[in-house]
């Protein structure tokens, strides 16, 4: 005679898989800030894009297009940076791509081997696109309940 045992799903179990597939950093940008203060820093980050696109505009205009940062990369940066803050503005999980832009910005104006320039442009921008996925998960998961 043998005995069986017929486990029933552990719903515990359950909730640690799903938690641990968010994985902490998304968790800890999902926090929920202040209505007021989240419009505050989305609206400085699109104005500060503002004003060094503009900067950059002007300095393409004038023919001195190398003594300031380059047109091209602040426009990209810019956009995709101001696009996330005001999607993720209850948040803070822009920030993110908001470091991705700027080390960005600061290899593009940086003389480095052609290979290497390349290689950490690659880099930054790809540390840039990620944290626009981990900001539109932080902002998804701060929209659900917590309990």
């Amino acid at each position: 005679m043998s005995t069986h045992v017929i486990s029933q799903p552990n719903e515990h179990a359950r909730e640690v898989v799903d938690s641990d597939e968010r994985g902490t950093l998304v968790r800890s940008l999902s926090t929920v800030l202040p209505s007021a203060l989240g419009n505050l820093l989305a609206t400085v980050v699109v104005l500060v894009s503002l004003v060094i696109g503009v900067i950059s505009l002007v300095y393409t205009w004038t023919g001195n297009a190398d003594d300031f940062l380059p047109l091209f990369q602040v426009t990209v940066a810019a956009t995709i940076v101001s696009l996330n803050a005001l999607y993720a503005r209850r948040t803070f999980s822009y920030v993110i791509t908001l470091i991705g832009a700027i080390l960005w910005l600061w290899v593009s104006v940086t003389p480095f081997a052609p290979f290497f320039q390349v290689l950490l442009q690659a880099i930054t921008v790809t540390i840039m696109l990620w944290g626009v996925v981990v900001s539109t998960a932080a902002v998804r998961l701060s929209k659900q309940p917590r309990f």
